[in-house]
């Protein structure tokens, strides 16, 4: 069995069993994964997956469309240029930036306007050549805990979605520790485990409800291997060195999400009322080396 990614147990109890996969807790500190963990290859594949399939993530078809150099101003975009504050707050002002999981580049772009130098990394060769087509900007493709970085240093990093697509986040987590110059800040950015509607879906799903693990499919979708909530996303980040200096839960914008009337208010309701009571559905983090 592998070992948990936090605290290196074995010892798990099973969550939810989608059949292709499981969802596993570990018992000693809590942090979930997915079992099995794919093979790097695996991972590249699926990955690139999301870009190209429109039949693998229906939900997610229009998500990156507004990753151009047309852009239109909607909440994600916000949130990022939210992101860029709190750096610039931290480290104060824009310097060399490391985008962990670059993407379609849009976050890069949008730090350099704002006066950072950014530098990319992402395991998918599309969205690097869409970084470049869209924002002529260069994005080094490869898996991050195989690349080198000759010296250089930096003044802040991004991992904006990302740490919960990754095969080892402690390890990932330590690498860009060892990037940072001493007072440098990292944004991290993830889905909440404990948000209300994970909560209701997994008691759904383990009373037996009609449906319940085509509904377990779309929350445990097969680019994210690990799953956070408060408490493991803080011991992750500070087992890795780091001074957390705040954290924030926030909503889940639908309005990228392709989905029905039907789908999307009873959505909205639960998101809504999760948020009122402290279970909402998205994590942020500052926090400095």
């Amino acid at each position: 069995t592998t070992p948990c990614a936090l605290c290196g147990s074995t010892d798990y109890g099973v969550l939810h069993d989608l059949g292709w996969r499981r969802i596993l807790r570990c018992k000693r500190c809590n942090l979930v994964r997915a079992d099995p963990l794919p093979t790097m290859q695996e991972k590249e594949a699926i990955e690139t997956q999301g870009y190209t399939d429109e039949t693998a993530f229906p939900e997610m078809r229009d998500f990156f469309a507004n990753c151009h150099r047309t852009f239109v101003e909607d909440p994600v975009i916000r949130e990022m240029r939210r992101h860029l504050e709190r750096l610039e707050h931290t480290v104060g002002g824009p310097g060399r930036l490391l985008d962990v999981g670059a993407g379609t580049g849009i976050f890069m772009h949008l730090a350099r306007e704002r006066g950072w130098k950014p530098e990319g990394i992402d395991i998918c060769p599309l969205t690097a050549e869409k970084a470049a087509s869209e924002f002529d900007l260069k994005i080094t493709v490869g898996p991050f805990e195989d690349l080198h970085f000759d010296g250089r240093r930096f003044d802040a990093a991004a991992m904006l979605d990302v740490l919960e697509h990754v095969l080892d986040p402690l390890t990932i987590l330590r690498k860009v520790h060892s990037l940072l110059r001493p007072g440098a800040a990292l944004a991290i950015a993830v889905p909440n485990q404990r948000c209300l509607l994970t909560v209701l879906v997994g008691a759904y799903a383990r009373a037996g409800g009609p449906g319940a693990r085509s509904l377990l499919g779309r929350l445990y979708v097969p680019p994210h291997l690990h799953y956070f909530t408060p408490k493991t996303l803080r011991r992750m980040v500070e087992t890795a060195g780091f001074h957390i200096t705040e954290v924030r839960q926030g909503s889940v914008y639908l309005g990228r999400y392709r989905m029905s009337l039907a789908m999307r208010l009873p959505l909205e309701i639960v998101l809504a009322a999760g948020a009122a009571v402290g279970m909402n559905a998205r994590l942020s983090v500052i926090a400095v080396r």
